[in-house]
């Protein structure tokens, strides 16, 4: 940022200023959110993709144990194939969702 230049104004002027400021930033933050929105269109989630119980755990900031738990109480949804159990991006979405509410 550039060097600051102070300037003697009267007070509706030093208001108007203030506003001013107040809507740049406001934009900003706007910019800001439709910036990440667009990148979410253009980079959409692949819910078909399938996670480790490991994986998994590390999304939901949780241990395997507990991830196991969650699985046998119904709250988590999963896809079994034999022994091996996957998690896919839905599923785990939707388990964050439902603890939201």
């Amino acid at each position: 940022m550039g060097k600051t230049t102070y300037l003697l104004t009267d007070a509706n002027t030093a208001n108007l200023a203030e506003l001013q400021l107040l809507k740049m930033e406001s934009f900003e933050r706007l910019l800001q959110e439709l910036t990440a929105k667009v990148c979410t269109l253009t980079n959409p989630l692949d819910y078909t993709q399938l996670f480790t119980e490991k994986e998994t755990a590390a999304k939901l900031s949780t241990s395997v144990k507990n991830l196991y738990i969650l699985r046998k109480e119904g709250k988590i949804h999963y896809c079994q194939d034999g022994k091996i159990i996957r998690y896919s991006l839905g599923d785990i979405l939707e388990y964050e969702e439902s603890c939201r509410r």
